[in-house]
């Protein structure tokens, strides 16, 4: 099977261009698919840092890409941006499909443990698998110079991720994260699916409790949450994850946005 990435789609904006890949993971199994914005370039042999885009429940790697509009400011300040999907796809596992908050669209950016959900490894996916294919296919861009980012699960991907390897990306920023998943429904759903009833598992994935074992940070982090979200006091808490920086005196701004829902 294909493991080397094959160009699916293009379109230029803002004077660069977006384009679609797609490639045979071994990681997950199945095939893949991935976004690139590459910003216009001022040379053929420049290369470009890279903003990972992780987004939420039921997206792809075209929801960011299409509705954003970060390109504007990717092209002008010349970082190049990567969006993979959010779980794999086409496996055909049963119950994979059932609901909107888990399985597919569901990854949730963590290994799975259960032999059910033994393809479900995103975060082996999006930390180790991506950069490579990245690093060995487009001589454009410098994976060595690197951050990350996201949105509600995909800002706990972002948070998770970011923290366990504070070695792999320059900064973390996230859009109404999922802080502190071990006490909201949406992460004690995921991970009692994924990872079984272990609860000290489960805390290898959730930032809040993450952030006292790896708080060496080198750079602020940053999450914007809007007031108006109607997940935020059950599901995002993000005042956990703000405790918890607190306690071991880790620097985070957390701007509320007044008026702002969860999209």
């Amino acid at each position: 099977m294909e493991t080397k990435p094959v160009e699916i789609g293009s379109s230029k904006m803002f004077g660069g261009y977006n384009k679609r890949f797609k490639h045979f993971s071994p990681t997950l199994g199945c095939s893949m698919t991935f976004h690139i914005y590459f910003p216009p370039s001022p040379s053929s042999s420049h290369k470009f840092p890279v903003l990972y885009w992780l987004s939420g429940l039921t997206c792809t790697d075209e929801n960011f890409i299409i509705k954003s509009g970060a390109q504007r400011t990717a092209s002008a300040e010349g970082v190049a941006l990567v969006a993979p999907d959010t779980s794999p796809r086409g496996l055909n596992v049963e119950g994979e499909a059932d609901s909107w908050d888990f399985g597919v669209g569901a990854g949730f950016y963590l290994n799975a443990t259960q032999e059910k959900w033994k393809n479900w490894r995103m975060y082996d996916y999006v930390v180790k698998e991506l950069p490579t294919v990245l690093s060995e296919n487009f001589p454009q861009l410098d994976t060595s110079k690197a951050s990350i980012s996201g949105h509600s699960m995909g800002g706990h991907g972002a948070l998770t991720i970011y923290l366990k390897n504070l070695d792999k990306y320059k900064s973390v920023s996230a859009f109404a994260p999922i802080c502190n998943p071990i006490n909201c429904p949406w992460g004690q759903k995921a991970f009692t699916n994924y990872l079984g009833d272990n609860k000290g598992d489960w805390e290898e994935y959730d930032a809040a409790s993450l952030i006292s074992k790896f708080n060496d940070l080198a750079a602020t982090i940053l999450i914007d949450q809007g007031e108006n979200d109607t997940f935020l006091h059950n599901q995002l808490l993000p005042q956990k994850f703000e405790e918890a920086c607190r306690k071991v005196n880790v620097p985070l701004l957390m701007r509320l946005q007044p008026g702002y829902d969860h999209s």
